[in-house]
């Protein structure tokens, strides 16, 4: 497998290696996907949780209404539960057969996932992503904001509703109190790009494409394409926003525009598998106040957000200190054994 790492993982068991059996629960938004643990399932654990996941939630229901809009772009979400009761969710934007481009429907909508995961508090980690594209369409992770909607638009009222629906679906997936992961393979334009940089960590398959075309279409980059001055500098992000150009995989990778790159959708699967395992095996409140606070470092000056670290380290001391006590003591454990 050829991989350009930028980031470093440390090497660990695959996600969800146990034996699994999904239980499909629908809700008003979304289709939760939950796993119980079950014996004879030999399935590879990456295909488990990222392929399966999405084909499950194609499935039709019996539910008339359901089968009329099955096909109807939406945005999903599976919610993976392990054993210890922590949870793992997966958003994915279901409009396969417009590049799961964006309007403001699946925007709201989006929006208000976000903010339904927010409020859940055993959840550890958002993997962000767009569904398999048709056939005889190219790959795509979000080709960006729909051009028909906007081209509609006829007044200034008209376009602030819009790009407004845009800037609170990002700061929605901006704002989720755990760390959030972008699995980008194929298109990966426009709005779509501000999705991913609105994410902690964006991870792409080597042919995934990234660019900011918005001035081809008459109109500037705007909203969290802010994002990308922190994440690539300014030089590159100009070269974006004011050129159109597009970057493969490769060059995102060396720019820094995405943490990680693999050849197909298998290999970085089974790394994202990894990632994941690493994060859920963190201390969770205190994933969470890291999380907290890395946003505000990067919003506040640094007097303020080296003055933010104390308020937030005596925090997690508020009950005690069970969190910290707990994992040093792991942690100490784990040094007094012997190596092998």
């Amino acid at each position: 497998m050829k991989c350009i790492r930028v980031s470093s993982v440390r090497r660990i068991s695959h996600f969800l290696a146990r034996p699994s059996v999904s239980v499909l629960r629908r809700t008003a938004q979304c289709y939760l996907l939950l796993r119980q643990p079950q014996s004879n399932n030999s399935q590879p654990a990456h295909q488990r949780y990222f392929t399966n996941t999405i084909q499950f939630c194609r499935a039709t229901t019996s539910s008339p209404a359901a089968e009329e809009s099955k096909d109807q772009p939406r945005i999903g979400c599976t919610i993976t539960t392990q054993p210890d009761g922590s949870e793992i969710a997966k958003i994915y934007i279901a409009n396969e057969a417009r590049l799961n481009s964006l309007g403001s429907d699946l925007l709201q909508s989006l929006t208000k996932q976000c903010h339904d995961l927010a409020s859940r508090e055993k959840l550890r980690v958002v993997v962000f992503t767009g569904s398999r594209t048709t056939d005889d369409k190219v790959p795509a992770f979000c080709a960006g904001a729909n051009i028909r909607e906007m081209a509609a638009l006829t007044s200034q009222d008209e376009a602030r509703k819009f790009i407004t629906a845009v800037r609170d679906a990002c700061q929605a997936l901006r704002d989720l109190p755990v760390v959030t992961m972008a699995r980008i393979h194929g298109l990966c334009f426009g709005a779509g790009l501000e999705l991913a940089a609105s994410c902690d960590f964006r991870y792409a398959t080597s042919d995934s494409k990234f660019s900011m075309p918005e001035v081809v279409l008459g109109i500037p980059s705007v909203i969290q394409a802010r994002l990308l001055a922190n994440i690539i500098g300014w030089q590159k992000t100009k070269e974006l926003v004011y050129m159109g150009t597009h970057l493969d995989g490769a060059a995102a990778a060396q720019c820094g525009l995405i943490d990680q790159v693999h050849e197909g959708p298998g290999e970085l699967d089974a790394a994202l598998d990894e990632i994941v395992e690493n994060l859920v095996s963190q201390g969770p409140q205190a994933m969470r106040a890291q999380k907290r606070l890395v946003k505000l470092w990067e919003e506040s000056d640094l007097q303020t957000g080296v003055d933010a670290g104390v308020d937030s380290f005596a925090s997690m001391w508020e009950d005690g200190g069970s969190e910290p006590k707990e994992y040093m003591k792991r942690f100490t454990e784990r040094q007094r054994k012997p190596k092998s």
